[in-house]
Formats: structure tokens, sequence, C-alpha cells
């Protein structure tokens, strides 16, 4: 499996935590509870090649397809692209395609792996680490969400608080400094990678350590239950310097638009 391969397969089990997965040739269609479109998640799931001529693009018939199926269930909704399942002419004219779709780009976040985290560089703080098993400690993780993702707090609450939406293989981990919820990080093992998500931290806790330091308790956690593979996750810009300096390396990007 190539890099890029294994990354996107990680991210697709880590984004059906959020809803029910519809199967269709060529794409994975992410049906939430909730009705917000960073929830509803339409990703190309095989190769959409160039046209012979100038006529629609594959991806603009997958995109119809999705279209069709959150409109039927009254979702809004958005769609992820992995750059290397598409052809370089249709690449170039990604942007122009979802707008005439009445889509809007909304990130471009790589997807980025490393080996092993390399040895601290600095003195971590200390951090009480749990597991969201609890309903005090999701609600801690509703807030970080709503704080560090710009979830309104409603929805985050909707989201994280129902145990019985908790069946998806992904864990979560909340730490604590002073008894304060400052930090949050989720993992799952997939695709023969371990992939790291939501890494956020509480506004006037960063730049601390904070999240290396969770970051570093769940990959010991996962490798010592005898997790193998790579580390994977996709950066957003604020995460960027950190994960450089823990040996992450760009192995493909997304393209997401949302309707």
């Amino acid at each position: 499996m190539h890099p890029w391969e294994r990354n996107a397969a990680n991210l697709a089990a880590a984004l059906s935590f959020y809803g029910r997965v519809t199967l269709e040739p060529g794409l994975r269609l992410i049906t939430s509870w909730v009705e917000h479109p960073v929830f509803n998640i339409a990703l190309l799931d095989g190769p959409a090649p160039d046209p012979p001529g100038q006529e629609a693009t594959e991806l603009d018939r997958r995109i119809e397809r999705a279209e069709a199926h959150y409109r039927a269930r009254n979702r809004s909704w958005s769609f992820w692209v992995c750059e290397h399942l598409v052809g370089p002419r249709t690449m170039r004219r990604i942007a122009r395609i979802f707008d005439a779709h009445g889509m809007t780009s909304i990130g471009e976040p790589p997807g980025m792996e490393a080996d092993e985290l390399p040895p601290p560089g600095r003195p971590l703080p200390p951090l009480e680490i749990l597991p969201t098993t609890e309903a005090r400690v999701r609600e801690d993780f509703a807030e970080i969400a709503h704080q560090c993702f710009f979830i309104p707090p409603q929805l985050a609450r909707e989201v994280y608080l129902d145990p019985a939406r908790w069946g998806a293989p992904m864990e979560i981990l909340v730490g604590y400094a002073g008894g304060r919820a400052v930090t949050a990080a989720a993992f799952i093992e997939a695709a023969g990678a371990l992939g790291i998500y939501s890494v956020g931290t509480m506004p006037g806790y960063r730049g601390r350590g904070y999240a290396e330091a969770i970051m570093r308790y769940g990959v010991d956690e996962f490798r010592r239950r005898g997790a193998r593979g790579p580390l994977v996750l996709q950066s957003t810009p604020a995460g960027m310097d950190l994960y450089r300096r823990l040996g992450f390396r760009r192995v493909t990007r997304y393209f997401v638009f949302s309707k």
C-alpha cells in the first residue's frame, strides 16, 4: 500500500465515527445523525480519471450522486478529494468543478506520515489523561471541540455526549492540567497505520507542549497494545509546525468542499 493510500484509508475509518457509511462505486458516503456539513461527508473512494475530451468529468458524476444522496436525507454535506485519485486535468480544474455544483472550498489539509515520534526536544508538561468513557470527560471534549474546531457548542454536545454513538474503534483522550481539561487527541488503528485526529489545545494553554504530550501518550499506549505501522494524520495550518517538528512529512493532499 502506498503512503497516500494508507493515509486515505485511515481517514475513511476515522470519519466513519460520525455516521452510517454507504458504499457506492467510487464513493464513501457518511451520513450523520446531525445536519451539519462537517459531519456528513462524501469521500472520493476510487480513481476519477480525466475524460478523453471536454465532457463532464467522472468527478462531476460522483458529486451529482453524492448530492442526490444527501438531498434525499435533508443534509448539508461536504466532499473530500484526495489529490492522488483524480487526473491532472481534473486536478487543475477542481475549484471550477465544485463551484459549478455550488460548493465552496473550506480547506486543503495535507495528509502526513511519520514512522515514529522522535525523542522529545524539550521537557513536556505533566497531564492527567483520561479516556472519554465517562460523561464528564465527553462533556470536556465537546467543549474542546467547540473552542478549537469552531463547532457550535450545542452541536458539539449532540455529536459527542451520547455514549450510544461511540461504537466506532476511534478512541478519544482528554488531558487535564490542574484539574482543567486543556487538550485532546483521538486515535484509530486502521489500514496498517495509527491515525491521530482532533488534536487541540484550549486557548490560553497553547504553546506549552500539551498537544505533543497527549499525542505521545496516545501513541505509546497504542504501541503497548500492539499497534503497528506508521503514524498518519491530516494537518490544519495551526498544527503544521508541531507535526513537522515531530517528523511528519506530506504524502498527499486533500481538497475539501462544502455545499
